[in-house]
């Protein structure tokens, strides 16, 4: 992301009680992250104030699409979901907005919740089951929440927010040919899955370990900002990224250790099934979103992936085969 101008930081602050100089950095800020996060001081536990950056040619869409996520937070919240709650600013808006040099600059703040990013390398299957319960209460909640399909904009009536709307987005931006076949094949086959009430809706759409803070036996899910209207399972699958990364392989490589996997799974879903009950198809699905997730991934860090050659011939290689990982196991838990 482009750095914030201290003319943007220094007209923020004020709209949350507090200055430039008090904002200091926290979080995010990479070139793959959408915002920048500052914490704060204020009263006794602090907040945070996340500022993330709209084309001005984009602004109605971006702010609408903004509002949506931060309402859907608070109803989670509301509802007693452990995620970060967001706050007004002193004004009683849930975003303030900051025009410069071209772009529309927008902020929002959050409490500050103590905990650490858990660690991904370690193995916590007491933390994987809580991890599942956290998706299963959203899951759950979700389906009491009145926009579950998509988000309609007012102005021209049309639906945002949709799989279909993340799906296309990346069409022109994946990096290579041979990638953009699968992801148009991969597409394809989500087309034809059924959408329901009990599967499918406004969900947090990045819940990996990465977006977790845990305390004790306490867990907090961070980052709603690509919140979406889903399915349930590509939650899921998103949850198993570091596991698929760090423990097992199957994403930038073959599995290599699938008991670990499995593991994982079963830790993950007693949680789960704790709050919410998905059928056995769906878990029977988990290869079709993780393969949606490695080229997702593949195009959003291609950067990264580039920057060796034997880490982008193994995840092209991945992507062109789309090997077993999960498979008829999931459904089997």
């Amino acid at each position: 992301m482009i750095p914030v101008p201290p003319e943007v930081l220094a007209a923020f602050a004020p709209l949350y009680g507090t200055t430039a100089a008090r904002l200091m950095y926290f979080a995010a800020g990479k070139e793959f992250s959408d915002g920048i996060v500052y914490a704060y001081p204020h009263g006794s536990q602090g907040r945070l104030l996340k500022l993330m950056v709209i084309p001005l040619s984009e602004k109605q869409r971006g702010l609408f699409r903004l509002d949506e996520r931060l309402r859907f937070v608070r109803y989670l919240g509301e509802n007693g979901a452990p995620i970060v709650f967001p706050e007004f600013s002193l004004d009683g808006r849930l975003y303030e907005t900051v025009e410069w040099e071209g772009n529309i600059w927008v902020g929002y703040c959050m409490e500050f919740v103590t905990g650490k990013t858990p660690n991904s390398k370690l193995w916590a299957p007491g933390l994987f089951r809580r991890w599942g319960a956290t998706i299963g209460q959203l899951h759950r909640l979700t389906q009491a929440y009145p926009s579950w399909e998509a988000s309609i904009e007012p102005e021209s009536g049309q639906p945002a927010l949709t799989w279909r709307d993340e799906w296309e987005s990346f069409i022109g931006m994946i990096p290579d040919e041979g990638a953009k076949e699968k992801w148009l094949a991969l597409g394809e086959q989500m087309k034809a899955l059924p959408v329901t009430r009990d599967s499918f809706g406004f969900i947090h759409n990045d819940p990996h370990i990465w977006n977790l803070l845990a305390e004790g036996e306490r867990i907090t899910l961070l980052d709603f900002d690509v919140a979406n209207h889903h399915w349930f399972i590509n939650d899921i699958a998103i949850a198993m990224q570091s596991v698929l990364f760090d423990h097992s392989g199957g994403v930038d490589r073959p599995v290599k250790d699938k008991t670990r996997l499995l593991e994982f799974l079963r830790c993950f879903k007693e949680g789960y099934d704790q709050e919410n009950e998905l059928a056995a198809e769906w878990w029977e699905r988990l290869d079709l979103f993780i393969a949606y997730r490695r080229i997702l991934l593949f195009t959003v860090m291609n950067g990264w992936i580039s920057s060796r050659p034997s880490w982008l011939r193994s995840w092209k290689k991945m992507i062109a085969y789309q090997p077993e990982v999960v498979c008829k196991h999931g459904g089997t838990l």
